[in-house]
């Protein structure tokens, strides 16, 4: 899938063709109200920053909304985001803001990204911001990698496997604190660090080929 970006300005087509192991990432992950589109509310955004595979500890972030409604009990056993805990939260905007300008001139990486774009975007209705930034999904790029490789009998299985904990025993990745944004966040740049490498042993070379496997 190649996005709308993609046609822009030539300095985004300068963008394109730069190698992968150049170009500054940022991975996020976000925590939802629910999953119902129509209905949830964004509770929480984390995000880390890469520079190629080199994951930079210092240059993350991490903002708790206040979402202004009641959060229903069976998604706080999810992500454990409690009413009191969010009452301290931020406004959207403000949040939103801030997130924008962290991730400016950066390729989104997200797993299943396409549930955390759609939720932000929905947001940004809301607060007039916007986000255009290029987006790979990490889900996309495992599936690729693994048609790639040797077949099995189980291939079928594990192109359907795809949550985080999966993904982690397939990559010797270790995890905890699931459903918390910077945590998984920090868990999928750990992954992506991987990816990264085993992409550019396949061919993959810029962003241009990068989007067109595993673009949202």
């Amino acid at each position: 899938m190649m996005p709308n970006w993609f046609n822009r300005s030539s300095d985004q087509h300068s963008t394109a063709s730069e190698p992968i192991g150049s170009l500054r990432y940022v991975v996020l992950d976000t925590e939802l109200t629910s999953l119902e589109h129509r209905t949830n509310r964004l509770l929480s955004v984390g995000a880390i920053a890469m520079h190629g595979p080199s994951i930079q500890l210092g240059d993350q972030f991490y903002r708790v909304v206040n979402p202004q409604c009641a959060i229903p009990a069976e998604g706080i056993v999810i992500h454990q985001l409690r009413a009191q805990d969010v009452e301290s939260g931020e406004a959207l905007a403000d949040v939103l803001g801030s997130l924008i300008s962290f991730v400016e001139g950066a390729i989104l990486v997200g797993h299943f990204a396409e549930i955390d774009l759609k939720i932000l975007r929905k947001e940004m209705t809301q607060t007039g911001h916007t986000l255009e930034n290029p987006a790979i999904d990490t889900a996309r790029v495992h599936q690729w990698l693994l048609r790639q490789g040797r077949y099995s009998d189980d291939l079928p299985m594990q192109l359907e496997r795809l949550d985080l904990p999966t993904l982690a025993a397939h990559y010797n990745v270790d995890h905890a604190d699931a459903h918390h944004a910077l945590s998984d966040a920090f868990l999928t740049a750990r992954l992506w660090q991987k990816m990264l490498f085993q992409l550019r042993a396949k061919g993959v070379a810029n962003l241009k080929q990068l989007l067109r496997i595993a673009g949202v």
